[in-house]
């Protein structure tokens, strides 16, 4: 029998890891505490502090709200994939980050590049 070979990467653009902390909702729950563990020029990983409810699912629209040093920032996007990550050793979400969402983010992770516009 065949060892296992490692899947393929099928991730377009090169992750960046973070820790930092947000709150986050969809179809209207309350925020819910959780962490952006990777970034990408057009999304991010996130991990909800507690388990994520079974109701989050692909196609899902999601907001996340971080503090800043001036404030707070809100991203939005949308659920393109759930489940365990190995690299988190977690279970979370892909999100694909709207147009307004990608230049948020580039402006908070500068190591992302100058782009603001993916």
């Amino acid at each position: 029998m065949k060892p296992d070979r490692p899947k393929p990467e099928r991730r377009i653009h090169p992750r960046h890891r973070v820790r930092v902390a947000v709150l986050w909702h969809n179809r209207g729950t309350e925020p819910m505490p959780g962490e952006i563990c990777d970034v990408s020029i057009e999304g991010l990983f996130l991990v909800a502090t507690s388990a994520l409810p079974d109701e989050v699912g692909v196609g899902d629209s999601m907001q996340l709200t971080l503090r800043t040093q001036t404030g707070e920032e809100t991203m939005a996007g949308i659920v393109r994939w759930r489940g365990f990550h190995p690299t988190h050793e977690a279970i979370g979400c892909g999100i694909l980050l709207d147009e307004a969402s990608v230049k948020v983010l580039h402006r908070l992770f500068p190591i992302l590049g100058v782009s603001g516009t993916a």
